[in-house]
């Protein structure tokens, strides 16, 4: 399928913004949902239409008539801080994913393709814990949100993919994930701290999960769920080590120092061989380069 017309929301955020220019360089027109376009990441473009909107029940009426091929779903409050463990704040955001299943029932969107995370497969470690970090709250939404999704677009009959994201890096990514809060400790000088570290992990560079995201709906899926990693995952121990080296700070990867949060992830989580057989081969950037990169932009 050749999309022309698209809906993205979070449109100004890390990944919609990346998005975003990845289909207007391929001539694509946009419509870009955010609450707000300030420090505008989006490229000026006239293929651009940014409507500034919360999503909810009012946003099909924002949204010109036309024919749209796919709706990329990316909004998401609580992200990070305090909001990530806040639950009253992680049942709107499924609700809000749920409003989207209707616009795109509504409109006859063609695909509807909502963002998941890794952080979802904390649910299988819940059960052994006997106390959870507030963190965790963001994963467990997106787990029930992928879930009432899956049910509710079967029910109305809109095509839906879940697109489970790896952890994501790289250049335009300040966010306070693993890779950037290592990175930013470690160039200022300070100790970067860690639990043992001894667990499967896997990182994404931003740009090969941008193309993984833009095959799925260009693509013809036959899956609903589809997990966009590196296809090459390893211990975090291994990665945190080799983060150290290139920054030239190898002992200030303190690993251990923490304790661990019981949350336990296998290789297999970490499969992307689905997403490959859809949309072929799309990971382009290994880690150390991906990290280079990164250093580099961090220091302009």
């Amino acid at each position: 399928m050749i999309m022309k017309n698209v809906i993205v929301t979070g449109a100004n955020g890390f990944i919609g913004s990346s998005l975003i220019k990845k289909l207007v360089a391929n001539n694509i027109q946009v419509v870009a949902i955010d609450v707000s376009f300030a420090g505008d990441r989006l490229p000026d473009s006239e293929l651009v239409n940014k409507i500034e909107a919360f999503v909810d029940d009012s946003l099909i009426d924002k949204i010109p008539s036309g024919e749209y091929d796919a709706f990329y779903h990316f909004a998401w409050k609580g992200v990070n801080g305090a909001d990530k463990a806040n639950p009253t704040v992680q049942l709107a955001n499924v609700q809000m994913a749920v409003f989207c299943a209707d616009i795109c029932k509504n409109l006859g969107i063609k695909k509807y393709l909502c963002a998941g995370t890794v952080a979802e497969n904390a649910v299988y470690s819940l059960p052994n814990l006997a106390s959870t970090s507030g963190g965790m709250m963001y994963g467990v939404a997106k787990y029930a949100c992928h879930l009432i999704l899956e049910d509710y677009c079967k029910n109305i009959g809109q095509e839906f993919v879940w697109m489970q994201f790896s952890n994501i890096y790289g250049v335009g990514n300040k966010t306070g994930n693993l890779v950037s809060y290592t990175l930013n400790e470690l160039m200022s000088g300070k100790d970067a701290t860690f639990g043992p570290a001894l667990q499967p992990y896997d990182f994404i560079y931003v740009d090969d999960l941008i193309e993984a995201v833009y095959r799925l709906g260009a693509n013809k899926t036959e899956k609903s769920f589809y997990f966009i990693g590196s296809g090459s995952p390893r211990l975090l121990k291994d990665y945190l080590l080799n983060i150290g080296a290139l920054v030239g700070c190898e002992d200030n990867v303190c690993i251990g120092k923490r304790p661990d949060d019981g949350i336990k992830y296998t290789m297999q989580m970490f499969n992307n061989s689905d997403t490959v057989k859809a949309v072929g081969e799309y990971v382009s950037m290994d880690f150390e380069n991906g990290i280079k990169k990164t250093i580099n932009w961090l220091k302009e």
